[in-house]
């Protein structure tokens, strides 16, 4: 126990952007999870990865070949994030008027929109990993970026 209170402690000390992974699973239901383990792999080809706890709600409409996106959060979407994090105002998140729906749902004045298909899951413990294929990308110039750190926004 000691081992995961030392390096719970440690990770804290970094600063994480906040982001929030939407999707739309294939009976149509939208969902979003507020998420901070969001890294890009490579250029070559445009690829990040994401972990989603297995727990979360969202997590059985991972699938290879679906389609999800990553919006980073500006700091004005501070409640937004803390909606989609519990998991009790599920019916919530999609209630914000910025919210494209259309297809792959979005947040029309995020910080940046990275549209991804889901190319790989690699179950390890309590997540799965989920390797994506960029198919887009669109940022806005300003940076305000929503950022987490010590167990707090920053």
């Amino acid at each position: 126990m000691e081992i995961k209170n030392n390096f719970r402690n440690a990770m804290r000390k970094y600063i994480y952007s906040v982001s929030i992974f939407s999707n739309k699973s294939t009976s149509g239901d939208l969902n979003a999870i507020t998420v901070s383990s969001v890294t890009s792999i490579s250029m070559n080809p445009p690829s990040l990865l994401v972990c989603i706890n297995k727990d979360a709600r969202i997590h059985d409409t991972l699938l290879e070949g679906e389609e999800f996106c990553i919006n980073l959060l500006t700091k004005k979407h501070m409640n937004l994030s803390n909606i989609c994090s519990n998991p009790n105002r599920h019916d919530d998140r999609f209630l914000n008027d910025s919210w494209n729906v259309d297809n792959v749902p979005y947040l029309n004045d995020a910080q940046a929109n990275i549209f991804c298909k889901i190319d790989k899951l690699i179950s390890f413990n309590t997540h799965t990993i989920v390797i994506g294929l960029v198919n887009d990308a669109i940022s806005r110039e300003e940076i305000n970026t929503l950022s987490y750190l010590n167990g707090d926004y920053a």
